[in-house]
């Protein structure tokens, strides 16, 4: 925001936002301060004198309050005169574009005591949408905005200026983010299905359920699932034909486990020291005395190879994030399932042979 606090907008006596240029000189303007009220000059100077200033030397204004009332009553302005906005991207699925009015509703108090958004607008097929501004340090609404199963834009204006302030809401997609969105949330898995993709919405309190928890099928975000937000609650997109066949793995492999808990009941104590001792045989062909330690800043992963020339192993991949705080030399993703390993330790190796390996950025 613009530290200097040039007012180059100001109020006029009908209520409506005009620019220093477009009024007569000094007192003349007939202009206030949509703020503290306060008379305005206007000046047509130079550079540095050209705008409106306060009438009086005794002024309590807080300026830089000042600032931010003028900047949002004309963000509504510009909004309700040009009948549009630049719509951010929804969660990368639909693209940004220019959404256009038939109708602009707005509020013109900065601060207020009800839920009720700063501009309503309507489309010309009668969707409507809800816009609330927003200064990354200053909080308008006492209380949230009442937003469920209606679609809602919150802007920050904090990195704006009066100057850039329309080509910024009518032109960039930036600073700006879907509250909710009932119209895109509800086409997600259309939308997926008709790019040849399943997925399902599912709410993250049943993920928590979910016995592939710790190997999540979802549609992924850099390294991290990704999350949507609607309606005040947080959804995953899970990815359905991965989840069948991830699922039908896990059961194999605890049918495996049942029938051999079972089994063992019936051996003798050498038995299964012979067993479990072919099963960590399985697990790792490498000496466990090479194993990185905890602070251990080599280089080196367990079969002495460079971790950064991007070799296809768990210690270049993006999704094996804690075996150096481990420092046991195993990777820990939570891949074994797919694998069709018995525990969840693996052998960087395995990388190999997993469809989840992603390179990390060097």
């Amino acid at each position: 925001m613009n530290n200097n606090f040039v007012f180059s907008w100001a109020e006029n006596m009908d209520g409506r936002m005009v620019h220093v240029d477009d009024v007569p000189r000094g007192l003349n303007c007939g202009c206030i301060c949509p703020h503290c009220h306060e008379k305005l000059l206007a000046r047509h100077g130079n550079v540095n004198e050209h705008g409106f200033a306060h009438h009086s030397d005794m002024r309590s204004a807080n300026l830089k309050i000042c600032y931010m009332v003028i900047l949002y009553k004309l963000a509504e302005q510009i909004i309700q005169t040009k009948k549009k906005i630049q719509a951010p991207s929804y969660y990368g699925i639909f693209k940004s574009k220019v959404l256009e009015f038939e109708n602009v509703r707005v509020d013109c108090r900065y601060e207020r005591e009800d839920k009720q958004p700063d501009i309503i607008a309507t489309t010309a097929d009668g969707e409507q949408y809800l816009i609330e501004f927003v200064f990354n340090y200053k909080v308008q609404h006492k209380q949230s905005i009442d937003y469920k199963t209606m679609s809602c834009i919150e802007i920050d204006l904090s990195n704006q200026s009066l100057e850039t302030l329309e080509s910024f809401l009518l032109s960039s997609s930036e600073d700006r983010k879907w509250l909710n969105n009932e119209i895109y949330f509800n086409k997600i898995e259309d939308t997926y299905l008709k790019a040849n993709k399943s997925v399902k919405i599912v709410n993250e309190r049943d993920c928590v359920q979910c016995q592939l928890w710790n190997n999540c099928c979802a549609v992924m975000k850099d390294i991290s699932p990704l999350v949507i937000e609607n309606n005040g609650e947080r959804y995953r997109l899970c990815k359905t034909a991965q989840y069948q066949q991830t699922k039908d793995a896990l059961m194999i492999y605890l049918a495996k486990e049942e029938c051999i808990l079972q089994e063992r009941k019936t051996w003798s104590q050498g038995q299964r020291r012979s067993f479990d001792g072919q099963v960590r045989l399985q697990e790792s062909n490498v000496n466990l005395s090479q194993s990185p330690q905890i602070g251990n800043a080599s280089n080196k992963d367990r079969s002495g190879n460079d971790k950064n020339q991007g070799e296809k192993s768990c210690f270049n991949c993006q999704s094996n994030l804690a075996w150096a705080n481990r420092g046991d030399g195993w990777a820990h993703c939570g891949c074994y399932i797919s694998l069709g390993l018995p525990r969840q330790k693996i052998n960087p190796n395995h990388a190999k042979t997993c469809n989840r390996f992603r390179l990390k950025e060097q």
